[in-house]
């Protein structure tokens, strides 16, 4: 590694542990700063409730499932899917695998039948290329095989959030969810880095009919 690279990482992992959210994770035994994210979102727009199904696309580490199990207890019911491997969490069923291929979404469906999650939820992002036009694609892709699954899995009347990065697509990306849900808001939880672009979609009401 090239001498400013190995400043620029010690100056990152500087800034990261005085990060607020990061030592507040550290002290509640949390698997990342995320956490606060979905805390955020779920007590700003009412995601989750006891008994709720969710399904978590993009996983790990494994975040937000750990407060989604917090709130829909023992009688509710979590899928996280990743193509990294992830710890296992009490209460949480984990399926290692692309969620954009169609072999994933069969394994689902074989296992908890079609539109059985009130909430589609997902952090995930691809790898940034610096390349706009890749990396738009890569985000299409990824946001295609999203919609899909909702078509099979999200209950009527279910809600979905995910995370967007805040350029030229975000208007588009947000016409396309108000075509399927009542309610699309975006949202910056406060646990988004400032300079970071990221931002979340928060569509409710699903209102797909084949």
């Amino acid at each position: 590694m090239s001498t400013r690279k190995l400043n620029s990482s010690k100056v990152w992992r500087s800034k990261h542990k005085q990060d607020g959210f990061v030592q507040e994770a550290a002290r509640l035994n949390v698997r990342s700063r995320a956490y606060f994210k979905i805390e955020e979102l779920d007590c700003r727009f009412h995601l989750l409730k006891v008994g709720y199904c969710v399904l978590d696309l993009g996983a790990a580490p494994g975040s937000w499932a750990q407060y989604t199990r917090k709130i829909v207890g023992e009688t509710g019911k979590i899928v996280a899917i990743d193509k990294l491997e992830m710890k296992p969490l009490p209460g949480v069923e984990y399926f290692n695998g692309d969620i954009t291929s169609a072999d994933m979404l069969n394994r689902v469906i074989h296992a908890y039948g079609e539109r059985s999650f009130d909430l589609v939820m997902s952090d995930m992002a691809p790898n940034i290329s610096g390349n706009a036009s890749i990396d738009a694609g890569n985000f299409e892709v990824i946001r295609t095989a999203m919609f899909g699954i909702c078509e099979h899995l999200l209950r009527i009347g279910g809600s979905l959030v995910f995370k967007i990065f805040n350029d030229s697509s975000s208007n588009e990306v947000k016409k396309q969810c108000q075509k399927l849900f009542e309610v699309c808001e975006f949202y910056k939880p406060k646990a988004s880095r400032v300079r970071s672009s990221e931002l979340y979609i928060v569509a409710k009401n699903y209102q797909y009919s084949s």
